[in-house]
């Protein structure tokens, strides 16, 4: 228990932590004031930043589930902790993989996008379920949040396609103002979600807190 708790934790660390590094290297790569390699620097530095939320995302999955398997055994069964874990793993995989081989990424990011929408789905109806057979509401709101997230961290993926667009082109033609305006309009969506992402986060580690507590 003390393990998973710590694991659990660690991953919350993780992920707001590279999620941090991300947000602030992003705003390097519009700086009209620097030069394309700089800013291929800092479009390095942010996929590297990247990589630790995007493994603490199922890391905070296996983990929460399988001590809410410890805490309420009766409406999530033991070996239902494996059947999370197996999927992790090879949620967990298809990140690596994406991350160290780039041609297989649009096959494999099509693979892992179909993961993270049935996953969101299965756990919003899973907390649904078992909010009406017992389990605590905060819980379950815990849950639905964490559903919630997964739905954010999808809607990033679509916001970035134009911005990556954007991106090739300053990395192949130069830099313009008009490549600058385009790569900060879609930077400025997608963090609208990263907002909603870290305020999920924030609600859930109080939620989290209050699990440990009881």
């Amino acid at each position: 228990m003390t393990v998973l708790t710590y694991i659990h934790v660690l991953a919350l660390v993780y992920w707001l932590g590279g999620d941090l590094g991300t947000f602030l290297a992003s705003r390097y790569i519009t700086r009209g004031n620097l030069g394309v390699e700089a800013r291929q620097t800092a479009f390095a530095i942010l996929q590297e930043c990247d990589l630790g939320p995007k493994l603490a995302m199922p890391i905070t999955l296996g983990s929460g589930f399988h001590l809410a398997s410890n805490y309420w055994s009766t409406l999530f069964p033991p070996s239902s902790a494996l059947i999370v874990w197996a999927v992790v793993l090879i949620w967990l995989s298809l990140i690596v993989a994406q991350h160290l081989y780039h041609a297989a990424t649009p096959k494999l990011s099509q693979i892992d996008l179909i993961l993270r929408c049935l996953l969101a789905a299965a756990i919003a109806a899973a907390a649904l379920i078992t909010w009406q057979s017992g389990l605590p509401t905060y819980i379950a709101l815990k849950m639905v949040i964490f559903a919630g997230l997964v739905a954010c961290g999808i809607a990033v993926r679509f916001a970035l396609r134009p911005f990556v667009l954007a991106y090739i082109k300053m990395t192949t033609e130069g830099a313009t103002p008009a490549t600058d305006q385009a790569m900060t309009q879609h930077l400025n969506h997608c963090r609208r979600y990263v907002w909603l992402i870290w305020l999920g986060l924030f609600v859930n580690a109080a939620l989290g807190l209050k699990v440990i507590t009881v």
